[in-house]
């Protein structure tokens, strides 16, 4: 907020450096803009004590209010200013930088900050430097057929990297959320990642979890909420309100009754306010039938994109 603050401070000192030039430059707008004030005051003044002709003397004085403003309109016209010319120039003009909507909710711009200090933090910002569609090579898949499966590990590859550029490119138009599931090393959070970084490079609000931090965020909103710190609340709000919400390694957290709820809670959340998710698994489709609840998987069966990572352990291949 100090931030939003200095952007606010800045706008107005902006503001008044170009009022001022204009003043220098046509010195009857001055003139016109203190008549105004003195006018506005001398209407005040008269409501406050009702005299009998308070309605015509009101009117006369509203009149020469709008006939200051039309000298006024008539020279921004001749010296072909813009109206809008002394309004602060602010660098968002839905929150005109107080980082809050008139509805009382955050900004998108203040949803974005929070999340870029947040990777900031968490050393996210290396990760997806490195990490991202540029660097994505399909090469390192194998060609060869791989079990009982239709397509090379590279052809499935190919067909998942066009789903996840899709994913990006119609971001906003699209209401597909995505499952990223298969064994360990097999690219799923490199292809979070890669998501993460193009959406966050369109100013689109994007946040990183693990399934482990996300329920522990979750847990200490719940239950500690006497000595919660702010970045948790931050982050907790962020599960919610974030464009985007990617979960990655699903079934490594401790799995339980409150973890089954809140996962469902987070989900379903989100699929009620049209936010999107993103979640990566080294569980199969049947092992994630047994660990969790039968709402839980109905609400991905049917609204998300269930992408299926197979083939030889990247990492071990690398090895």
């Amino acid at each position: 907020m100090i931030d939003y603050n200095r952007k606010r401070l800045k706008a107005a000192r902006n503001a008044d450096l170009k009022r001022d030039k204009l003043y220098a430059k046509v010195p009857r707008l001055k003139e016109i803009e203190r008549e105004i004030q003195l006018t506005s005051i001398k209407i005040s003044k008269l409501l406050l004590s009702g005299p009998e002709n308070l309605d015509e003397q009101v009117k006369n004085l509203k009149t020469e209010i709008e006939n200051l403003k039309t000298q006024r309109k008539e020279i921004y016209i001749k010296h072909n200013i813009p109206e809008n010319f002394l309004q602060p120039n602010y660098e968002c003009k839905k929150c005109n930088d107080t980082g809050y909507n008139s509805d009382g909710k955050r900004c998108s711009c203040l949803n974005k900050q929070i999340i870029n200090n947040l990777y900031s933090m968490s050393n996210m910002v290396h990760m997806l430097k490195k990490e991202n569609f540029n660097s994505f090579d399909i090469n390192v898949f194998s060609n060869a057929v791989y079990e009982n499966e239709k397509l090379t590990p590279r052809q499935n590859m190919y067909y998942i990297l066009d789903i996840s550029e899709d994913f990006c490119y119609n971001f906003h138009e699209s209401n597909m959320n995505l499952l990223f599931y298969g064994g360990t090393g097999l690219g799923k959070t490199f292809m979070c990642n890669c998501i993460a970084k193009a959406l966050i490079d369109r100013g689109i609000s994007v946040l990183y979890q693990t399934a482990f931090s996300l329920f522990e965020t979750v847990e200490i909103h719940k239950f500690n909420m006497q000595t919660e710190t702010e970045e948790n609340k931050l982050n907790y709000n962020m599960i919610f309100d974030c464009d985007l919400l990617i979960v990655d390694d699903l079934g490594t957290e401790l799995n339980n009754s409150f973890t089954n709820s809140e996962l469902f809670n987070i989900i379903n959340e989100r699929l009620i306010t049209e936010k999107k998710t993103i979640i990566s698994t080294n569980l199969s489709l049947e092992k994630l039938a047994q660990t969790y609840s039968d709402r839980i998987m109905s609400r991905v069966l049917n609204n998300f994109a269930l992408l299926k990572f197979y083939g030889k352990d990247l990492r071990w291949e690398s090895r």
